[in-house]
């Protein structure tokens, strides 16, 4: 991806998405209709160049309309609906970005993927970025998904009471993930934390098969699975601030693609939006990503996206605290690694200037 600076100079969204090549082609043979030179016309001249700025200034907002940027997330739930809402619904392109979207397992492996330039922007868990700057890797937060976990504790049909689960393995996807972080802290909650085993699996489909297979006793998840279960706790009513999955970038690319960054979060934005105002343009995106049919299932999840979802995404830093205390790092303290790890600016002047409110009158 490169630099904004190497984009030209970047023109009014709303501008660009009207505009593709062949509506540069078609203002441009307007123009030489409409100013084919009549003998008696002294103003020729001027209207041709006009013309000619007016193909420029098209051809121009046609190159911002094509900048790629490689984009992740880390998680197939509704942590990231409103990612598929704001993909699918167009919303990038309208922003003058195409956007090339890819599923990464792992938080830790698109915190990698970002620090080796593969990525120009990811959407993993919080986790794995706070671990990351922890540890002095250069990263920074500048937007949230969901400030609130909306995780619930699934156990086999056998399963019903949370004493049952002494001696059980729970599935989670990797150590040190969201899913690990909430599992284990729903454990202390419940005295458990030393009395189960948990087990890495990949990612969440591999732990959904698990689950179905029943390979395992239980799981920590945002989506319900295929098979009979049972609902024992849910990670909501922990009340601690958990960052469920956070835009994250480089701090030189932020540095050097401000207004890129910009674009990714207000196309998000008004994707959420949409999510909120077309239910089943939000069911179809939900099907295709969960890649399944049951319209109840899809009814649950679309609530579950719509209620958890920040529609103000900012980062809350108290969830710094929360990552650190389950997994700490020597000499690291929440206070002093937040400012490192978050950066809402870009968040607080959309809010400042009404663009987010504009969306929910």
């Amino acid at each position: 991806m490169g630099s904004d600076a190497e984009l030209l100079k970047e023109k009014s969204p709303s501008l660009t998405d009207a505009l593709d090549f062949r509506a540069a082609g078609r203002v441009r043979r307007l123009s030489a209709r409409v100013y084919d030179r009549p003998d008696n016309d002294p103003f020729y001249a001027m209207k041709t160049l006009v013309a000619f700025v007016i193909s420029l200034w098209v051809s121009g907002a046609v190159l911002v309309h094509a900048a790629p940027l490689r984009l992740s997330y880390s998680i197939v739930g509704p942590p990231v609906a409103g990612v598929w809402m704001t993909y699918e619904t167009g919303a990038f392109k309208r922003y003058g970005l195409d956007v090339q979207l890819v599923y990464i397992p792992s938080s830790v492996t698109n915190v990698q993927a970002l620090l080796g330039g593969s990525l120009d922007v990811a959407v993993p868990g919080m986790s794995g970025v706070v671990l990351a700057v922890a540890r002095g890797a250069q990263v920074t937060a500048i937007a949230a998904t969901m400030n609130r976990p909306p995780m619930v504790l699934y156990t086999q049909p056998e399963i019903t009471r949370t004493e049952q689960l002494k001696g059980q393995t729970l599935g989670i996807t990797r150590y040190n993930s969201t899913a690990h972080s909430v599992t284990m802290l729903m454990m202390r909650k419940l005295g458990l934390a030393q009395s189960v085993t948990v087990r890495p699996l990949g990612g969440g489909p591999e732990v959904q098969a698990a689950f179905e297979q029943k390979q395992i006793g239980g799981m920590v998840t945002s989506v319900r699975p295929r098979t009979p279960a049972n609902s024992l706790f849910n990670a909501a009513d922990l009340e601690i601030p958990v960052a469920m999955n956070v835009f994250a970038a480089t701090q030189e690319f932020l540095q050097k693609n401000q207004q890129t960054a910009e674009r990714v979060l207000r196309a998000y934005i008004e994707g959420v939006a949409a999510m909120n105002h077309d239910r089943d343009t939000a069911l179809k995106v939900l099907a295709k990503y969960l890649k399944r049919n049951d319209p109840a299932f899809l009814d649950e999840m679309y609530k579950v996206s719509v209620q958890f979802t920040d529609r103000i995404p900012r980062v809350d830093p108290r969830t710094v605290a929360t990552v650190l205390e389950f997994e700490p790092v020597k000499g690291v303290d929440a206070e002093t690694l937040a400012p490192k790890v978050i950066d809402n600016s870009l968040v607080d002047k959309l809010v400042k200037e009404g663009f987010i409110s504009k969306l929910y009158r």
